[in-house]
Formats: structure tokens, C-alpha cells, sequence
């Protein structure tokens, strides 16, 4: 039962997030309100705080704040919310070209590569227009992903009609039950949990994929795969689906044969920047609105304590946070290639409140942009050699993109 939060709790938790996001938010230029907007927006939204009778009604309000700030790292989590009431869809898609495509499913009755039509009736397009207001992200694909976790929120029923397209391009509608957050089945659409390794040519080009940065242990695991391949002509190194986490210092600076460079950051507090960095190459802004950080060269390792072959990097529309500062190197200095698409683009070291209860929330407080000073946020990190995603590949159960590293390799 969804006993909802006391008026004072909600009120609290607003007026938080109205203090830290006037005081720290740095990304105005893709939000939808400006800083002279707050209080009228501040208003509306005490009210629907106060009006919101339930948690989940309370969590659509703060949602909606959000999403007018169309920032990836600034959010808020309620882990002590219920599940949404019908359970959830058991399949996630990709816009592919404007079709809606199965990627992931665990229910069974879909197939990767199925174009999904329609969901209770309605065009996915339709359900997404629907939820775009409450995503907080300014980049298209980055929004369509952030609405695979708010689908099974917005569609109502218990069983669902889902009309697909399949790989014949005949029509036809399937009769879909919602999946309860313990089935085991949905296990079957996550990334797998830890970094692996393979040689994909024995003792010429080895394979490492991180599916994640968010504990010490990933980055670990690629280290010793490092080692493990250090005479390999050739490491691929797949980042497909990677969210981020903490930057791999170490990982990088193991795979570097040359000086590189990070973001240039900006901030509202320059000591945000101090502490980040310990000084250097701090200005600020003609107004004063931000203080800007140029990044210096870095040294790579000493000889004999780097990996000196060739990198192939890969890279999707997931590619995000901690991933992105992983590659973005590379690509700056032109010592890996990389292959796939666009990331998802956004940074940005959010300041975190917690409120008990399971609830927290974080301001984005740093705006990366490239070294050479050119956009990234809402940008991503564009690929050498771009290779999306088709409907025949996930069909077929085929990688397009390993296999154009696998070309320029031989």
C-alpha cells in the first residue's frame, strides 16, 4: 500500500532541491526554465507537492521538475517507492530509424528485432510523447532510453496487447502478462555483472568488456586483463551499455602510450574546481556566472608499465557518465579507435542530498565540454566509424560492430 510521504517531508524535499539546484546547477542553457524563473516555478511546484496524495504521485511531481532541467546528472531516487502497481513490461527497445525495436526481452514471446507497433493501442512514439516532459535529458536517445524505466509506469493493464512487426513483416498482436520485480526472467535483460575477457584471435587480438564502472571491482577486472593480454597486438575494448560510475584512472592511464588530456569544466564555484583538480588553469567568465577549468597534458606510464599495441574502442547510445570520461581521451588524442555510435553525453559530478527514507537526490554541478572547447553535453562523443544497430543484426544475434574492429584489424 502506497501510504504516501507527510506534507512536511514533501515540502522539505522540494524546497531542498529548489536550494541546491539555485545554488550549484550549471547547465541552464538546456533547461527548460531560466535562474529568473524559479520562483514562479517554485510555486507550482510546492503546489503539486502538496496536492500529490501518494509517494508514486509525489515521485511523478519531482520527475516533472526534472525534466525541465533536461540534465542527466540531476535526478532523484526513491528506492523505498513501490513497484509501479501492474508490474513491468519484461522487454526494452531501441528507436532504430523512427521503428521501435526489441532488444532485450524476457518473456519469451517477442524476439530481438521485432518492430513493436503498438502497446495497449497506443504507438510507442505516442506513449513516449506522453513521458518526454518527466526525462531529464537533453539528447534524444539518451531520453528514449531514460523512458525503457518509465513504460511500465505510464501503460496501464495487467495483460497487454502488443502488435509487432516480425521478421517476415508480418502484423501480429501478442497477449503479454506484466512481470513482478522479483521474476527471475527479468535478470535475462540485464548487462552481464562482471568484466570479461576473451582472446577473439589466440595470442594476436584479445576482448574486454566493462559493463559497468559503478564499483572498484570492474575496473580491477580490466587491469588484470590488461595484464593478462599485454602482448597482444591488438585489445578491443567494449563499452556498449556501460552507464559510468567512478572514472577509470588507473585503466586509462595503463592503456596510454602518449600524453593526454580530460574535460574542460565549468562550474558556478571555483572551488568545486580547486578541490576537483588542486588548482591550475582557472578563469572565469567575463559576468562572473561560471568559473572554467583548461585541462593539462598528462604523462602516460614509464616504459614497461603501459600497454603498447593498437585499441579499438566500442562505443553506443548507453556509452554514458564515467564510460564517456574513459573515451573521450582516446578519442582527444587519437590513440584508440572507435567504432559504433554516438554516446549518450552527459557528465557532470552532481552534489548528492540524502533525506532518509530511501530518498536522494543530486544537482549536476560540473559542464564538460571537449579540450578543444567544443559542446559535449546533449553531444556524446562521436565514433571514427559509425555502426548502429539493425533489426537483421539482433535477429541474427550478429555484432556489426566487433566485426568492422575484426576488419580493421586484419
Amino acid at each position: 500500500m502506497d501510504e504516501g510521504l507527510s506534507l512536511e517531508r514533501r515540502l522539505l524535499i522540494v524546497s531542498e532541491t529548489f536550494r541546491l539546484i539555485e545554488k550549484f546547477f550549471i547547465h541552464w542553457e538546456d533547461a527548460l526554465i531560466t535562474p529568473n524563473e524559479m520562483e514562479q516555478t517554485a510555486e507550482t511546484f510546492f503546489k503539486k507537492a502538496a496536492d500529490a496524495k501518494t509517494r508514486i504521485q509525489f515521485n511523478w511531481v519531482r520527475m516533472e521538475l526534472f525534466g525541465r532541467l533536461r540534465n542527466a546528472h540531476s535526478w532523484f531516487s526513491d528506492q523505498g517507492a513501490p513497484e509501479p502497481d501492474n508490474g513491468y513490461l519484461g522487454f526494452s527497445l531501441l528507436n532504430m530509424g523512427g521503428q521501435w525495436v526489441v532488444d532485450l526481452d524476457a518473456t519469451g514471446a517477442l524476439q530481438p528485432g521485432d518492430a513493436v507497433l503498438a502497446i495497449g493501442g497506443k504507438c510507442p512514439s505516442e506513449w513516449y510523447r506522453e513521458l518526454e516532459p518527466f526525462i531529464g535529458a537533453s539528447k534524444a536517445d539518451s531520453k528514449q532510453i531514460r523512458a525503457q524505466y518509465l513504460f511500465s509506469a505510464i501503460i496501464p493493464g495487467v495483460t497487454l496487447e502488443v502488435e509487432i512487426q516480425d521478421k517476415n513483416d508480418s502484423r501480429r498482436s501478442v497477449m503479454l502478462s506484466r512481470m513482478k520485480g522479483d521474476d527471475k526472467r527479468l535478470k535475462t535483460v540485464n548487462m552481464p555483472s562482471e568484466t570479461e575477457g576473451k582472446w577473439l584471435q589466440k595470442g594476436k587480438t584479445a576482448y574486454i568488456r566493462i559493463p559497468s564502472f559503478t564499483q572498484p571491482i570492474y575496473e580491477e577486472r580490466a587491469l588484470g586483463l590488461v595484464n593478462e593480454y599485454q602482448h597482444a597486438s591488438t585489445i578491443v575494448i567494449d563499452l556498449r551499455g556501460n552507464g559510468g560510475g567512478s572514472t577509470p584512472v588507473q585503466l586509462t592511464r595503463r592503456l596510454m602510450d602518449r600524453p593526454y588530456r580530460s574535460w574542460m569544466e565549468r562550474s558556478r564555484h571555483p572551488e568545486w574546481l580547486w578541490q576537483r583538480h588542486g588548482g591550475g588553469n582557472i578563469k572565469f567568465a567575463d559576468d562572473y556566472r561560471y568559473a572554467e577549468r583548461q585541462p593539462d597534458w598528462m604523462q602516460h606510464s614509464g616504459e614497461g608499465e603501459h600497454y603498447t599495441g593498437r585499441i579499438i574502442l566500442l562505443g553506443d547510445r548507453r556509452a554514458g557518465s564515467a564510460a564517456e570520461d574513459f573515451i573521450m581521451p582516446f578519442k582527444d588524442n587519437g590513440r584508440a579507435e572507435i567504432v559504433g555510435e554516438h554516446t549518450w553525453g552527459s557528465r557532470g559530478q552532481p552534489i548528492i542530498k540524502h533525506f532518509g527514507d530511501d530518498i536522494q537526490i543530486g544537482i549536476g554541478t560540473i559542464r564538460a565540454y571537449f579540450p578543444s572547447g567544443d559542446p559535449f553535453e546533449g553531444v556524446g562523443i562521436a565514433p571514427d566509424i559509425e555502426v548502429g544497430y539493425t533489426r537483421g543484426e539482433l535477429y541474427d544475434k550478429t555484432d556489426s560492430a566487433l566485426e568492422k574492429a575484426m576488419e580493421l584489424i586484419d
